[in-house]
């Protein structure tokens, strides 16, 4: 009896300590959340909140290390308003660390920008340089007409992230 006890302690125990391994979260690892609410360049300001939601779990063999769902939050820090000769508006966000399974995750953006930048400034650009060669100083007055495009996130829009650097996770 106190043979077949202690084996069962030892098997409870030995599936305890498998259910608390370690497990490493690759730096590089995708990251997709949504926004969490809608943001434009109209009304932001540094020091906003911003809400966001991983939109796909992130598992690591078998096992969800960021569950989807999961609330993600940021601080915006840095807002342009658009101008004239088609300068775009532009809004930095900076993403805080995720703090789960005893760590902190770091977050950075996968694809640096391409999220918060309208397209005219390219138009806008040579057309006020068109302009610039052809016309001198009125072309440039012309390009002050030529406005950018302000930042419209709406809620539900993706931002696509990726982990900062390798962690280990105590799941």
């Amino acid at each position: 009896m106190t043979t077949r006890l202690i084996a069962a302690i030892a098997l409870s125990l030995s599936t305890l300590v498998a259910m608390a391994a370690d497990t490493v979260l690759r730096e590089n690892t995708a990251v997709n959340l949504v926004f969490d609410q809608a943001l434009t360049t109209k009304t932001a300001k540094p020091g906003d909140k911003v809400k966001f939601k991983v939109s796909e779990a992130v598992t690591i063999d078998g096992h969800t290390a960021i569950a989807r769902g999961t609330r993600v939050t940021g601080i915006v820090s840095e807002v342009r308003r658009r101008g004239t000769f088609g300068k775009n508006a532009q809004i930095q966000i900076t993403i805080d660390p995720l703090r789960l399974h005893g760590a902190s995750i770091g977050l950075r953006p996968a694809r640096k920008g391409k999220e918060f930048k309208g397209s005219k400034t390219d138009r806008a650009a040579g057309t006020a340089g068109a302009g610039a060669i052809v016309l001198g100083p009125v072309g440039l007055a012309a390009g002050v007409f030529v406005k950018g495009k302000e930042v419209e996130i709406k809620k539900g829009d993706p931002m696509h992230t990726e982990v900062a650097r390798t962690v280990t996770l105590h799941m």
